[in-house]
């Protein structure tokens, strides 16, 4: 028997609501980066089933930035 834990499914359904089957609630694009951080999730279409969690964390970082205007990914330095 494992005791390795799944990740949390999220499913993306077509009005853009994003839904935790794991607590059975609606969750929001404002995810904070320390609930993404201490979080093994899988976001999937409701329709389809395809796995679109690259494209959704792309959405909320794009949308984060926006509202802060802080960047939230690291880049390296070009300064030398």
């Amino acid at each position: 028997m494992s005791t390795e834990k799944k990740p949390t499914t999220i499913k993306k359904y077509a009005n853009r609501r994003l839904y935790d089957t794991g607590t059975s609630t609606y969750v929001t694009l404002r995810i904070s980066p320390r609930w993404l951080a201490r979080r093994d999730f899988v976001v999937s279409d409701a329709k389809t089933g395809d796995d679109i969690t690259r494209s959704v964390l792309a959405q909320i970082i794009f949308e984060q930035e926006g509202k802060n205007g802080q960047s939230l990914l690291r880049s390296p330095s070009c300064d030398n």
